[in-house]
Order: structure tokens, then sequence, then C-alpha cells
């Protein structure tokens, strides 16, 4: 998929989720995705968690926000993993 794909389908996820400011959540997850140790797997949790923080208290019944979270949170460390390489490829 591409970055503009990824991007438009995690905006939808989000105000799915009842969080309207992409740029703001983007900028959490790529200081958190910074600030991860590469030696631990416990990343994909710690995203999850910090989206959890951000969600409004009564959103869409639990089951159904885990599996959104869960779809966000993979295509956001997606579009980082793009941006991180299309800056570092650049420079090639």
């Amino acid at each position: 998929m591409k970055s503009k794909e990824l991007e438009r389908h995690s905006r939808k996820l989000l105000l799915k989720l009842g969080l309207k400011d992409y740029e703001v959540i983007m900028g959490k997850v790529i200081k958190a995705i910074a600030r991860l140790d590469a030696d631990t797997s416990e990343g994909f949790i710690t995203l999850q968690t910090l989206i959890y923080s951000l969600l409004p208290e009564a959103v869409i019944n639990k089951v159904e926000r885990a599996k959104v979270v869960e779809r966000l949170t993979v295509i956001m460390m997606l579009l980082v993993a793009k941006k991180f390489h299309k800056i570092h490829s650049v420079g090639d």
C-alpha cells in the first residue's frame, strides 16, 4: 500500500475512534517509536497503550474498539517505517 492510502485509512480509523487530529496523534506515535528500545518486543503494546490513552471515554463497544486500535497501530507503525525508509534512502 502507498503511504497516502495508509494515511487515509488511518485518518478514517481515528475518526471512528473519535479522534480528529491526525497530525497530533501521528506526532505522538513517532515520538513514542523513537523512545522505544530496539531490543524489546513491547513496541506494539506500547503504541496500543498510547492510542488507548488518547481515546475519549465513550467511543464504540470495547470489542470493536480493540480491533480498530489494533489495525490503527499496525498501520501507523507501517507509516512511520515507510517515512523513515524514505528519509534515509534519499541520501543514497
